[in-house]
């Protein structure tokens, strides 16, 4: 018998081992925290494999806390996932850091599979966040636009609504821009229009949510019953005032011969008021009002007002900067171009700083829808103006997209460029021009040989011949011929030639010597 006892715990065992081996879990947690005191804050644990997976199996959870008194819950479940839900009431529990634990196990044998801890808040003022939107859009940064109202909305965390939801009897937010007093609103709204471009503003919501029950205040009237008579007075009785019932009324009436009147009597129903309870000094409903700051906890870093416990606070901070979005566009420029030139305009406009700005073109009409953007973000600009040059490659009608933005605006500004072509003809120059210069250059010409014609005539000097042996040398010869005749006087000697009748002739073929 022992025998088979230690060989079945040998093969437990063994069977633990080998699924603490080849299996492999972890597990994580998360939350919905952090969570006001009093309101009920959700862990999740998810289980995964070794290839990060969801782990399929039966498995048990078993989860606890590091309070005081601590909390604890244990499940099996045959999901990869479970939740618990942990409530840390305010008369209890103190405000502060808290850790939970879980660990998984096998629901064979209860075998521990892994376990995972957390960190998790519980604090003593409302948790949340303080949205502003503008033209029913969120801004999520810090600036806000002085050109348009501005909706602030206290969004509280899941968990603290529902706190209050079921338990509060009001809440109220009381709001304050750069610590003045602007009244108070039951739905956690405050609509507001910001001035002063380049301003730096703060904006606080205190929340006050109560958990009394509302005094109520019942007024009764006071109920007459005449009976008029001829001789006795009518004694009557009236209910005193601020009474929860009223009292039967008791009406005597005086015997006498002389016949009475009949008697009317009026009943009004007690009216009932509900006032709620806020906080000393505070005015109800909207409007601006100068409130000394001791009147509020935690508002304008005021902390030395107590607070009231059986309330629950919430503070929501948020600073915004105002500035002014793009306006006044204006473009001057043409926008009707002869095919080949440039498109140049200037661009005008007025806003705060700083710029970014981008030029799509489109080819035909275009209808803007708002939804353009800039690629790359666009081109930063430190002033209020810049130039559009472009050129357009064939002609027709072209919408130029100039999308300008800064810190709270995007302006789309479409402007329509027309590109048309002219018929080229021949200007009157073309010819013209060569015809005249033709004609001058001949008549220059012309009037240049008659010139030199003219000139030759009157400088020719004649050169007289004093050798008046020899008449045939006076005879005039032209410079051809006395060129001519010097190049054969260059060539031939003159002894081997002889002049007669104005004709060179050889004397003889040799010559002899005399």
């Amino acid at each position: 018998m022992k025998a088979y006892c230690s060989r079945t715990a040998l093969l437990i065992w063994f069977l633990m081992f080998i699924v603490s081996v080849d299996s492999y879990y972890y597990v994580t947690i998360s939350q919905n925290g952090p969570v006001v005191r009093g309101a009920n804050i959700t862990f999740r644990a998810d289980l995964f494999n070794s290839f990060g997976q969801p782990a399929k199996g039966t498995f048990w959870y078993v989860w606890k806390d590091n309070a005081i008194p601590q909390h604890t819950g244990e499940v099996e479940v045959h999901s990869p996932w479970t939740e618990w839900v942990v409530s840390f009431p305010a008369s209890v529990y103190a405000p502060g850091t808290y850790e939970v634990d879980v660990t998984v196990s096998s629901s064979f044998l209860y075998w521990p599979l892994c376990s995972q801890r957390a960190l998790f808040n519980i604090t003593a003022l409302l948790n949340g966040d303080l949205a502003l939107s503008q033209r029913n859009r969120t801004v999520f940064g810090k600036f806000v636009s002085n050109s348009s109202e501005a909706v602030h909305r206290v969004q509280l965390g899941q968990p603290d609504r529902e706190l209050l939801e079921r338990n509060a009897t009001s809440v109220v937010a009381y709001w304050f821009v750069d610590c003045v007093y602007y009244g108070s609103t039951g739905d956690l709204s405050l609509r507001f229009n910001y001035s002063g471009p380049e301003a730096t503003r703060v904006v606080e919501a205190l929340v006050v949510a109560s958990y009394e029950p509302p005094a109520t205040t019942t007024t009764t009237p006071a109920t007459t019953t005449t009976t008029p008579t001829t001789t006795t007075p009518t004694t009557t009785t009236v209910a005193p005032a601020n009474t929860t019932t009223p009292p039967p009324t008791t009406t005597t009436v005086a015997t006498t011969t002389t016949p009475t009147t009949t008697s009317t009597t009026t009943t009004t129903p007690a009216a009932t008021t509900t006032t709620a309870s806020a906080p000393p000094g505070i005015p109800r409903g909207g409007g601006s009002h100068n409130v000394s700051a001791a009147d509020f906890p935690f508002v304008c870093g005021n902390g030395s007002v107590m607070p009231d416990p059986k309330k629950s606070y919430g503070l929501f901070r948020r600073h915004v900067v105002v500035r002014a979005p793009v306006s006044g566009i204006e473009v001057s420029g043409s926008n009707w171009l002869q095919h080949g030139d440039m498109v140049n305009l200037t661009v005008s406009f007025n806003g705060s700083v700083n710029f970014t700005h981008c030029i799509q073109p489109k080819q035909g009409s275009y209808n803007v829808t708002g939804n353009e953007t800039c690629k790359n973000e666009g081109a930063l600009l430190r002033e209020r103006k810049f130039r559009v040059i472009h050129y357009f490659r064939y002609p027709g009608t072209y919408v130029l997209l100039m999308i300008i933005s800064n810190d709270v605006s995007r302006v789309v500004y479409p402007v329509t460029i027309n590109i048309y072509e002219v018929t080229k003809q021949a200007q009157l120059s073309v010819i013209v021009v060569p015809v005249t210069c033709s004609l001058l250059a001949v008549i220059l010409m012309v009037f240049g040989v008659a010139y030199y014609v003219q000139s030759r005539n009157r400088y020719t000097v004649e050169v007289a011949d004093f050798d008046f042996g020899k008449a045939s040398d006076m005879e005039y010869k032209t410079f051809r011929e006395r060129l001519r005749e010097s190049l054969a006087n260059s060539i031939n000697r003159p002894g081997d030639y002889r002049e007669s009748d104005n004709i060179w002739s050889p004397s003889r073929q040799y010559g002899t010597l005399q």
